[in-house]
């Protein structure tokens, strides 16, 4: 999957002040980082064809501000209250992110931040366990959009953390929704109690949302066509930050409560570690 005219899921990333830049758990040996198939959005980050190098920005992409770099760093911060395992993939064809970093875990309270040359088409998932149906979030970086970032955060193949994503501050894609404490039944869970709930509508291209994900329908990809969830040409000025858990900021279409507020507590320390 590579960006096409929109975007898949990406949640807007409120860092909290307190976070740590760039700690991942320490690990006696690196873990390899998973080769995943994906079975995501339609038109979203990932699905363009294999980009052609093009180093020359069209004058079409200059007149709407294109984002003019090299590189796109994306920063993610751990809001969720547990250690969380995340991970990369890129597509077949494209160059891998910068650095190439291994399958780790992000500490609970920290950031990392995630760079990515051009011509870059792939995904970070991020969960509780290592498994290729985790919430990720799709980024491409490449030519056919004039180098400008294609962002979406994804739960099409399954569910597993609320993940949400701003572009210049505002929040763009994205759901902080904690699925598993709406009362809606999840049809298929796995490995144990609210680990992962896999998408049912995975296939289904013209939607609607499974019930378990329809309050995030059109926030976050629910299905492969879900494009409200596109964040495609919001990112311009290359300014992207994702957060992971309910007090992340979410975008203005997602529906219900959008806020910790709403879900009865007074403030962020009160949010319950782990709240999925």
């Amino acid at each position: 999957m590579l960006l096409n005219l929109c975007l898949t899921t990406l949640a807007v990333a409120i860092a909290p002040t307190w976070a740590a830049r760039g700690r991942l758990a320490p690990r006696g040996s690196p873990i390899p980082s998973p080769t995943y198939a994906y079975g995501t959005a339609n038109g979203g980050a990932l699905d363009l064809p294999v980009p052609t190098p093009g180093p020359q920005l069209s004058n079409k992409a200059k007149e709407v501000g294109a984002f003019n770099a090299d590189r796109v760093t994306i920063g993610i911060t751990n809001a969720f209250g547990w250690n969380l395992p995340i991970s990369y993939n890129s597509n077949a064809g494209s160059p891998t992110i910068i650095g190439n970093p291994p399958a780790g875990t992000l500490l609970a309270g920290t950031n990392t931040n995630v760079v990515v040359p051009r011509n870059f088409a792939g995904a970070i998932f991020i969960g509780k366990t290592f498994n290729p149906a985790n919430s990720k979030i799709e980024v491409s970086f490449s030519s056919p959009q004039d180098y400008r970032p294609g962002l979406d955060v994804s739960y099409v193949d399954g569910y597993s953390v609320p993940i949400t994503c701003s572009c210049g501050g505002l929040p763009v894609t994205g759901c902080n929704i904690p699925l598993f404490r709406t009362g809606r039944t999840c049809a298929q869970q796995g490995p144990g109690d609210k680990v992962i709930c896999y998408n049912p509508r995975k296939t289904v291209d013209g939607g609607p949302a499974d019930p378990f994900f329809q309050p995030c329908q059109g926030a976050a990809y629910t299905y492969p066509n879900d494009h409200q969830a596109n964040a495609f040409g919001k990112c311009d000025n290359g300014d992207i930050q994702c957060c992971v858990g309910v007090g992340c900021s979410s975008p203005r279409q997602q529906h219900g409560k959008r806020s910790f507020e709403e879900w009865g507590f007074v403030n962020e320390t009160e949010i319950p570690a782990g709240l999925a």
